[in-house]
């Protein structure tokens, strides 16, 4: 381990040999089993952004989660696709997406086509550094969900990006169909890089994840614009905290691809950009309203109410606005959800009810 300029960050030198004090695992897929996550919000599946956002069921008996990247197209973790007792590639027919999954809602659905694979990831060998810069899988559907649901633009966390995150002008967040809560979608919201793979090849941030939120996307919310930095691949600890790691998007990039990196690069070279939402009209909502009520709540501007009205939230968006000194339009918006998640950083506790 290695300190960079920035003492809020460390490097863990994955190319190389590991600190006694980390240790890795594939972050695995769920099998059935309870378990408990916290700091994390049930949201609505069948709002964007969470919609794009599906449950990858796996021979029957377990699952990981996925994330559209364009109309028939998502991506998850390479080491979710390999059964491990019989020591192979699982057959495409063994597998089925279930996009904007809640309780029981299997409405939006595929099989799958085909899928591929980074010919770098090797499910043969434990858990190692190189396995975790490789562990990718773009898989084809049969139905073209993307369209009803929407789907991810790719982005990059260049050295703007991590610096406005570390300010508290930008944020992460993390959402997937975890172990003991596989019926609904969790978030975890306002995640905090702790540490950067050697040579981009990934990052870790603090956010609670479980079994299941294997292949699920690390979301960078930037000025009010959603893009994914990245795919959910193992679990560490380091000096006695839980991490997470996440492949990092940045091995990718046409403009640092390395060699090795070029299957990927390509295979994903079309899908950088702002992705698309939903259309208007539709089954999925345009906002994460459910998000956006929690985090109110959280926060004291909205009171405790399992469904509020639509001027219940209007008015706490505004004393929310008026509490930040921004523009009191009391519109919902993605930006709104950034500024909400920006505030709840920054308050270490804030008291249930409404705020006057």
């Amino acid at each position: 381990m290695r300190t960079t300029g920035d003492p809020a960050l460390f490097t863990l030198i994955l190319a190389g040999i590991f600190s006694a004090c980390v240790f890795l695992t594939h972050a695995g897929t769920a099998q059935t089993g309870p378990a408990e996550s916290r700091s994390r919000l049930e949201v609505d599946a069948t709002a964007f952004p969470w919609s794009p956002i599906g449950r990858l069921n796996i021979g029957g008996r377990g699952h990981c989660t996925g994330f559209m990247i364009g109309e028939n197209r998502l991506l998850t973790a390479a080491h979710c696709l390999y059964d491990s007792t019989g020591n192979r590639w699982r057959a495409s027919n063994e597998l089925h997406f279930l996009a904007a999954y809640q309780r029981e809602d299997y409405s939006l659905h595929s099989p799958i086509e085909s899928y591929e694979v980074s010919t770098g990831f090797h499910p043969e060998r434990s858990v190692s550094p190189e396995n975790a810069a490789t562990d990718w899988a773009v898989v084809r559907l049969e139905k073209p969900l993307g369209r009803q649901t929407g789907w991810f633009g790719l982005r990059r966390l260049d050295a703007g990006v991590l610096k406005r995150l570390r300010e508290g002008r930008a944020t992460l967040l993390q959402a997937g169909y975890q172990r003991g809560r596989a019926q609904i979608i969790t978030a975890a919201f306002g995640c905090k890089v702790v540490g950067l793979f050697a040579q981009n090849a990934g990052f870790a941030h603090d956010c609670p994840v479980d079994k299941g939120d294997s292949g699920s996307p690390l979301l960078l919310l930037d000025h009010g614009l959603l893009s994914v930095a990245g795919i959910h691949v193992i679990q560490a600890t380091w000096d006695g905290r839980d991490i997470a790691g996440v492949l990092s998007f940045n091995l990718f990039h046409p403009q640092e691809t390395a060699p090795a990196m070029l299957p990927a690069s390509k295979a994903l070279q079309a899908h950088w950009g702002p992705g698309q939402r939903p259309p208007r009209g539709g089954r999925i909502a345009q906002l994460p309203l459910t998000a956006i009520d929690g985090l109110l709540h959280n926060l004291g501007f909205l009171p405790v109410s399992s469904a509020p009205t639509s001027a219940d939230r209007e008015e706490g968006i505004k004393k929310f606005q008026l509490s930040q000194s921004i523009t009191r339009d009391g519109q919902a918006s993605l930006q709104l959800l950034e500024q909400l998640i920006l505030a709840q950083n920054q308050t270490p506790s804030a008291p249930p009810g409404n705020r006057d």
